[in-house]
């Protein structure tokens, strides 16, 4: 009998990861894999000052480009992922605030995107930064009052930015390898910003975008093994065949399936 442990055990998991691979395997797990649930305060660089709950942060000053990384990278296993930042305060009229993914290394004195292995969807030019210091056109900019959004995309290998629940585009279709961080930078004194794992409902429709990526992996996945399942009855069978019908007709050779055709992302 498989043992469910009681919900209250279980890591936070928001409602559009509820049933999904994540969330069916932490219900078992003894060793359930934690998802992003706060800022870490003993991850930030000196000028990020975090409040209520750890849910929200602001620039105390002192400083210029300022960055904070969550408590838990995102897992691969979770397939999707979406955050939101709501921009609470700016006391310019446009916002040098940045939101998006780094690993753990990542230098927190500068912003998402300008270093390896980090992409950042800045809000005063609403350019996407790639491991670099040069930006490419992508999205509007944001300020006080705007809701962004970052999603990564595990099984197609993608990621996106959406601002105020619109999904602007792909701004990427290589994941970096090793564990990634949502990281959120900023760089003017009392720019705030709060942010939001799925304790609330976000702007972006997660849960529809996140069905229909689970619905086609899986997809995927039956038409692989589906095929894989007919190779094998072909090399079980190779015998009768060949002494019944004299012909290499069925081979598997003639049907040769490529793995990545059905592994790949897009």
């Amino acid at each position: 009998m498989t043992n469910i442990k009681n919900d209250k055990s279980l890591p936070f998991i928001p409602q559009y990861l509820r049933d999904s691979p994540l969330d069916i395997y932490n219900k078992t797990a003894n060793t359930p894999i934690s998802l992003p649930t706060k800022f870490n305060k003993n991850d930030r660089a000196r000028c990020v000052q975090v409040m209520d709950k750890e849910l929200i942060i602001r620039h105390a000053g002192g400083g210029t480009s300022s960055s904070i990384r969550t408590d838990h990278p995102i897992p691969r296993n979770a397939g999707v992922y979406y955050f939101e930042i709501n921009l609470l305060n700016d006391i310019l009229n446009y916002s040098p605030a940045s939101v998006g993914l780094a690993r753990k290394r990542f230098y927190l004195e500068r912003h998402p995107g300008w270093e390896i292995k980090s992409i950042g969807y800045h809000g005063d030019d609403g350019m996407i930064y790639y491991e670099s210091g040069h930006g490419s056109s992508y999205g509007p900019p944001f300020a006080t009052g705007d809701t962004v959004g970052c999603c990564i995309n595990y099984c197609d290998q993608k990621i996106f930015f959406t601002k105020n629940g619109v999904n602007l585009g792909i701004a990427c279709k290589k994941i970096f390898a090793g564990k990634l961080y949502p990281v959120i930078g900023m760089h003017t004194y009392l720019t705030q910003i709060e942010i939001n794992f799925g304790a609330k409902p976000f702007k972006f429709d997660i849960e529809h975008y996140a069905k229909s990526v689970f619905t086609k992996a899986m997809l995927q996945q039956y038409k692989f093994f589906t095929i894989r399942e007919s190779e094998k009855y072909l090399e079980d069978n190779d015998e009768f065949v060949e002494s019944d019908y004299e012909t290499d007709e069925y081979e598997t050779d003639e049907y040769p399936v490529d793995e990545d055709e059905f592994l790949e992302s897009d």
